[in-house]
């Protein structure tokens, strides 16, 4: 089945004007640096972030429309490759408009953050802005939602915090995703409107009482995406 999935491969690449090379597997543990390679490896060109001031400008017109429930998803400062290619599966297969990133210190887009995404990031135009504050004081102003997330509930001052199952979605909305290690910066913090957060399923033991980035989000974005109304209703 292997085989005959690299002829077919091999097929579709040549029917698309892609020149294909068949070489002895220690020169393709050389192409990918010694990571998983699955038997193929392509050459292509690198992908790099869309400017989201450009996109501003552009009048995509995404705000305007009052007819839909717009979701996009703010990422800042995430750092590993792997979690970014899952967030953007995850923010892809769900049915997110748009993803936006803090250009500082953030993971770029590489060749292990698209295989992590599955591909998603090759088909998932992603964003990247050089002022994350200002972007999200300027969707506030535009009627946005500024959503933050958080771990435990205690460790946030000043801002409401709710469950995702209590949270009722009403008017474009914008989920924002904290780092690894340090979550939300604090500055980040006090422009969101309120926090979510995940309740466990049972006491938690101290020093297991957070989930890894990536999964945390799929959980709440399949929590407020199931909401979406479906068209004409």
């Amino acid at each position: 089945p292997a085989r005959a999935a690299l002829g077919e491969l091999a097929l579709q690449a040549a029917a698309r004007g892609v020149p294909v090379l068949r070489v002895p597997r220690r020169e393709l543990d050389a192409l990918c640096r010694g990571r998983l390679h699955q038997g193929v490896c392509l050459e292509a060109t690198p992908l790099r972030f869309q400017s989201l001031e450009a996109a501003q400008k552009a009048a995509l017109g995404d705000a305007e429309s009052g007819s839909r429930q717009l979701l996009w998803l703010v990422l800042e400062q995430i750092q590993d490759p792997m979690n970014l290619g899952a967030l953007l599966r995850s923010a892809y297969f769900l049915g997110v408009d748009r993803v936006v990133t803090s250009h500082r210190n953030s993971c770029p887009l590489t060749p292990t953050v698209s295989k992590a995404s599955a591909g998603a990031m090759e088909v998932f135009d992603v964003y990247s802005t050089d002022d994350l504050q200002g972007f999200l004081k300027a969707k506030s102003a535009e009627g946005w939602e500024v959503l933050g997330t958080v771990s435990r509930p205690e460790d946030v001052d000043g801002v409401p915090v709710i469950s995702c199952l209590e949270f009722q979605w009403n008017r474009p909305v914008i989920i924002v995703i904290g780092s690894e290690g340090e979550g939300l910066s604090l500055e980040t913090q006090l422009l969101c409107h309120r926090m979510l957060t995940i309740p466990p399923g049972r006491a938690l033991h101290p020093g297991i009482e957070s989930l890894n980035v990536s999964v945390a989000t799929g959980i709440l974005l399949h929590s407020i995406c199931s909401q979406k109304r479906r068209h004409g209703d």
